[in-house]
């Protein structure tokens, strides 16, 4: 390992452009805005959808979610319609980190969301990051291991707001984690110097989708609570960003970055309840019928019963069965055409080769037909006589790899994001779109930040980069003047640098060799994970 860095890389998880440009432009963030002054700052564009595992694992490898295979928190195995967690486990393509091991380089991962369970790097140590269920089981690297669990026992690994009923309490954990997170970077780098340093702060993340809609940069202030949360937690992180670059060389090149960007929430959105007035699914009457006799408040005895059993058996009433009663494992399979699941209106066509009672060839016909009507029904789809959906998006149309046929059919943009469907809560309300489930105000949007600044880049006022998310780890590797896989999606960010020289590719798998399957089955980590509506209950 080395003595000093030759790159740094600082992920700012939920930091927006547009945001982030205001704040540096009326003095919050001197940091970050010494670096904007020094290089180049720029929109940086996420996947879509703007999601959080999928956008970080695009990023870490450099490709689209066709090839690495994260398209939600969640996944439905083949054999199953239950959804269960993704975990590091299940990215199918290679980090970054990865790449400069095998050229000799070490690298440091520390915090990024997807990294549970830790990999045991060849060159240097990965701290993983959001859904890790304990301290002792952050890494990989024994004597890391043994440095977090000694020197920083009380290390924050993640804080969310329906942890909380207590939002003072919120908002101080928030506050510790990034101050938390700031001490452990300095040290470790001290103690275990790596030749490329990443970390993520997640903590801005975790206040605007708790606070948005309160935030005095987006109401101009009404002197509510907690309206200068938002600044204060990213003022925090700017604080954080300015002590650890102050320890290292300017002559050191820095990439800040963010997953995505921020907006409101205003409303969760119930496809399926969509999709059963349309007719494309139902449920089975028996299945429906043992949901509410087997209830703790049934109280209409055996002939009850009997009666709801026959009402069940027409398709009418099924319709106006409550929510309470109605679960994926209510469903009549051989019914249903299409349903929904996960987060940010993803939609599934019953297809043969994806579900165990699929009936549709995802090669015929029928299933080309079927597209197009599930697509023109949703297009037509209104809440408060305004078009929810402003653009649908096929899978095979916007991913490309061996993983696509894992993904969604269609995945939709409802009202740029202000509206979502969540995963795990796919039937908890009667109506077509209700108050979010969880208490946020706050959800991602497309436009994330980059900074790119030191030797080799240009500095100044410079045109913005078009840069998303796949182009940053081919225009690391070109900075380190390292060879670049051929099967990477993203460009090399030519444009960035002072000098442009030609780049070598090379062949080379970008397929990850895993050590094999692996289930987080921490009930307290799963119990959460329902609670945000990510996962079945």
């Amino acid at each position: 390992m080395s003595d000093v860095e030759k790159f740094v890389i600082i992920g700012i998880d939920g930091a927006d452009f547009f945001l982030t440009r205001d704040l540096m432009d009326r003095g919050d963030l001197p940091n970050l805005n010494s670096l904007r002054q020094r290089g180049i700052y720029s929109p940086l564009i996420s996947t879509i959808p703007p999601l959080t595992p999928q956008a970080w694992s695009s990023f870490a490898c450099g490709v689209n979610p066709g090839k690495h295979g994260i398209f939600d928190f969640g996944e439905i195995p083949l054999d199953s319609y239950e959804s269960r967690l993704n975990t590091s486990e299940d990215r199918k393509a290679r980090g970054f980190w990865e790449y400069l091991g095998a050229e000799g380089l070490s690298t440091s991962v520390i915090n990024m969301p997807l990294t549970y369970p830790a990999e045991d790097l060849s060159e240097g140590y990965m701290i993983a990051g959001m859904h890790t269920p304990d301290l002792e089981s952050l890494c990989a690297h024994k004597e890391v291991q043994k440095f977090l669990s000694t020197d920083f026992p009380d290390y924050c690994i993640d804080v969310m707001s329906f942890w909380y009923k207590d939002m003072d309490l919120f908002v101080d954990r928030v506050k510790n984690m990034v101050r938390m997170r700031t001490k452990l970077v300095k040290e470790l780098r001290k103690r275990f110097p790596t030749d490329v340093l990443f970390f993520t702060f997640v903590g801005l993340d975790r206040v605007l989708h708790a606070f948005y809609s309160q935030q005095d940069f987006h109401t101009g202030g009404q002197g509510w609570k907690y309206e200068t949360v938002g600044r204060e937690v990213f003022k925090l992180i700017d604080d954080g960003v300015g002590e650890i670059l102050s320890e290292i060389s300017s002559d050191v090149p820095v990439m800040v970055l963010s997953d995505h960007g921020f907006g409101t929430l205003e409303k969760d959105v119930y496809l399926n309840n969509f999709f059963h007035q349309k007719g494309y699914l139902d449920f089975d009457p028996a299945m429906l019928t043992q949901a509410m006799t087997c209830h703790p408040s049934w109280d209409k005895g055996l002939f009850g019963a009997l009666v709801f059993s026959a009402l069940a058996r027409i398709p009418f009433f099924r319709k106006k069965v409550s929510c309470h009663q109605k679960s994926f494992q209510a469903l009549d399979w051989s019914k249903v055409k299409c349903f929904s699941t996960g987060l940010f209106g993803n939609v599934y066509l019953h297809r043969t080769d994806r579900f165990p009672e699929g009936w549709i060839d995802p090669h015929s016909s029928q299933y080309e037909d079927l597209l197009v009507e599930v697509v023109s029904d949703l297009r037509k789809l209104r809440l408060d006589g305004e078009p929810v959906v402003d653009e649908v998006y096929l899978s095979r149309d916007i991913y490309h790899g061996p993983w696509v046929f894992q993904a969604p059919d269609i995945i939709l943009k409802m009202r740029d994001y202000s509206l979502i469907t969540r995963g795990g809560q796919e039937f908890d309300s009667d109506d077509l779109a209700d108050y979010p489930g969880v208490n946020h105000s706050g959800n991602h949007r497309m436009e994330g930040i980059l900074f790119l600044s030191g030797p080799g880049f240009i500095s100044g006022e410079s045109p913005y980069v078009q840069a998303i998310l796949e182009d940053l780890v081919p225009t690391l590797l070109y900075g380190l003047d390292l060879p670049i896989p051929l099967a990477m999606d993203g460009r090399v960010l030519f444009k960035a640098f002072l000098k442009e020289f030609k780049p070598t590719f090379y062949e080379e798998t970008i397929s990850r060799e895993r050590s094999g399957s692996f289930e987080l089955n921490d009930p307290q980590v799963r119990a959460r994970l329902e609670a945000l509506g990510y996962l079945d209950g």
